[in-house]
């Protein structure tokens, strides 16, 4: 097996944590530096990243298209890797918490204090047959109903199983 290298299109190939992959956005901004100089840097966005993790470091490899590339880059150099945007945090819950109610998605969201649940619009990244990644709608720590949100009303008393996971 032979891989060609094309002088004129260079990217940069990376490990990302397997947590991170899943909250980039796809037009998150990376700056890229030259490890022996670091004043040589450029830009670069996600060209595309593994779906599987590597089992023993639970990383994800990433290739990112460099915006500019300068003549320091050249094949194989030693880079460093840094966010040059921020990232809206992400929350990944079981497909089973999700409803569907006239088009609109929302979860079901347990008040500790009631014991009683209520429905919440939510805003999703992405979604497999196994779940689901959501930008907006849950804070962290908030209990989300994950089994017969079907059968759920507004205001409804729950019993809540406090060895949980949240």
């Amino acid at each position: 097996v032979v891989t060609l290298a094309r002088p004129d299109i260079k990217e940069a190939v990376i490990d990302l944590p397997d947590t991170l992959a899943d909250q980039l956005p796809s037009d998150v901004v990376f700056t890229v530096a030259s490890q022996l100089n670091p004043e040589v840097n450029t830009t670069a966005t996600i060209r595309e990243i593994e779906p599987q993790a590597d089992r023993t470091t639970r990383t994800r490899r990433a290739r990112l298209s460099l915006a500019q590339t300068p003549a320091a880059f050249r094949l194989g150099t030693a880079i460093s890797v840094t966010l040059s945007s921020t990232i809206t945090p992400r929350m990944r819950l079981p497909i089973n918490a999700l409803q569907e109610v006239d088009g609109k998605r929302q979860v079901w969201i347990v008040d500790s204090q009631s014991q009683t649940v209520n429905p919440r619009a939510v805003t999703i990244a992405s979604r497999d047959s196994d779940s689901f990644v959501l930008t907006d709608g849950v804070k962290a720590g908030e209990k989300v109903v994950s089994a017969g949100v079907n059968s759920l009303k507004p205001g409804q008393k729950v019993k809540v199983d406090e060895e949980s996971p949240r």
